[in-house]
């Protein structure tokens, strides 16, 4: 049967569309792809691409969980070990009194005060830096599969939860060791940390095209979250405006309150301490700010996905 006839490019028009069924996307051609993305029905379209594959989603997620302890010899504890080398380090020079840390009455250990603030910082720094790092990381299968790529940027941040359980386990531990009883409301404290997630996924989804073309964007955003940590309350709590007598703590009460994780971490605190939290102007404020640059991120990462295979 000559390849040229009509029934055998009926058979490959058959078997083509039975692949990209089978495949469970909705492919579109080039040129109305590229008016639905910036048609007034793109998210229906970019809800129902993230959709179809969910199942790539989660494979793709269990490959990342895995990659992070293959070929290592301690696995898992590389997980726990920053956030508890930091808060021994300080924990060591505020029992010496090289560093002077002021705690509220009535709060919790420093050291376990350390070991939160760290862990949501960690928690939200490396939502971001994996969500930028996921289309570099995976040059080859950009350019070779055609798949929504938000795909790549969620399932690379989609680790972190996995992270924070292992670390919340190490705060319970520690939370026996230290005798401290922390309000049972408090093992509702990762539901506040799902807007503070969707921040960092945002940032990500901003920040990936990016990175894509300059790779110097994820190292200028490690060395912004390591220095970032000290502009929120991780190793020292918020002064009180009201009891600032310098300009310095006056600079850092406006600094803390300008960063919209500092909202996350009081809340926490709050919600270990007391086993509530008043929702006040700031959480409103950042978990506001949270949804807006998500959505916004993802809209223009969305934008830049075709662009983003001719830049790897």
């Amino acid at each position: 049967m000559p390849i040229n006839s009509p029934l055998s490019r009926s058979v490959i028009r058959t078997f083509i569309q039975n692949v990209k069924m089978a495949a469970g996307y909705h492919f579109v051609s080039g040129d109305a792809m590229g008016r639905a993305r910036f048609s007034l029905n793109v998210w229906v379209l970019m809800c129902r691409e993230m959709w179809d594959c969910r199942q790539l989603s989660w494979r793709l997620i269990v490959r990342n969980l895995s990659g992070q302890v293959r070929q290592s010899f301690l696995g898992w504890v590389w997980i726990a070990l920053p956030p508890v080398a930091t808060t021994i380090i300080f924990a060591l020079l505020k029992k010496a009194s090289i560093v002077n840390v002021p705690m509220p009455s009535e709060s919790m250990p420093y050291v376990l005060f350390v070991l939160l603030g760290t862990t949501i910082w960690q928690f939200f720094s490396q939502a971001t830096i994996m969500a930028t790092n996921s289309i570099v990381n995976a040059g080859n299968l950009v350019s070779k599969v055609y798949f929504p790529r938000e795909v790549l940027v969620v399932s690379a941040a989609a680790g972190v939860w996995l992270n924070l359980a292992i670390r919340v386990a190490v705060i319970g531990l520690t939370c026996l060791l230290l005798a401290y009883k922390p309000a049972p409301a408090a093992l509702l404290a990762p539901l506040l940390l799902v807007p503070l997630f969707l921040l960092g996924l945002g940032l990500g989804m901003l920040f990936a095209p990016i990175n894509a073309m300059m790779h110097d964007m994820s190292r200028m955003l490690e060395f912004a979250f390591q220095f970032g940590m000290f502009l929120a309350p991780t190793i020292y709590p918020t002064p009180k405006l009201a009891s600032c007598t310098t300009s310095w703590q006056t600079g850092l009460y406006w600094l803390h309150t300008l960063n919209p994780v500092t909202h996350y971490m009081h809340a926490v605190n709050e919600l270990v301490e007391r086993g509530s939290f008043i929702p006040d102007v700031g959480l409103v404020a950042a978990t506001i700010i949270s949804i807006l640059i998500f959505f916004i991120g993802w809209r223009f990462f969305h934008l830049c996905e075709p662009l983003l295979a001719e830049r790897l």
